[in-house]
């Protein structure tokens, strides 16, 4: 039974009438989503620069930004463009315990590109190394001072490189070059 002095539960329970939203919070809200949605892109985009640079499709537009906004993409680089063309390994002639690479390399790149450091790895039957070092451009260069000097490769430029190093162990007996 329901008593006549208690108050009706269910007009209590009725829903104030709906307001209405302005459209100006929506557009407020949809504007601070994309500047937070860009400002998140360009912090991506900054911190991987370096190989979003390289892609063929994208360096035409960010060489367009980097016209507007006065910044320098990374140089243009594909080391696997590079391709040996001619390489020897002899013992020094002067030093005992020494051997001597000679190497000849060419840019096949339509682009010029830095100078790679070259990678020599040496290992055994099995396929395991044994030795291995890497050669800055400026421990292969000619150091002398008539030399020119060389701060990349033009396209389809070939360039000569003779490097000095302590012969390995005997059980090496296959070797490897890779330019990086």
């Amino acid at each position: 039974l329901i008593e006549p002095d208690q108050p009706d539960i269910d007009a209590e329970l009725v829903a104030a009438p709906h307001r209405r939203s302005s459209p100006w919070r929506f557009i407020g809200y949809a504007i601070a989503s994309l500047a937070l949605a860009a400002g998140l892109l360009a912090q991506l985009g900054i911190r991987h620069i370096d190989s979003i640079s390289q892609h063929d499709t994208l360096r035409p537009w960010l060489l367009r930004a980097c016209a507007i906004a006065d910044c320098v993409l990374p140089t243009r680089q594909d080391s696997r463009l590079i391709v040996s063309n001619r390489l020897s390994i002899n013992p020094h002639p002067d030093y005992q315990g020494i051997s001597q690479m000679t190497l000849t390399f060419t840019n096949t790149a339509g682009f010029p590109q830095p100078l790679p450091a070259i990678e020599l790895a040496f290992s055994d039957v099995r396929g395991q190394p044994i030795a291995g070092r890497r050669f800055s451009p400026h421990q292969y260069l000619d150091q002398s001072p008539a030399a020119p000097v060389v701060p990349a490769m033009s396209a389809q430029q070939s360039l000569d490189a003779q490097l000095a190093f302590a012969t390995p162990a005997d059980g090496a007996v296959n070797y490897q070059v890779r330019f990086v």
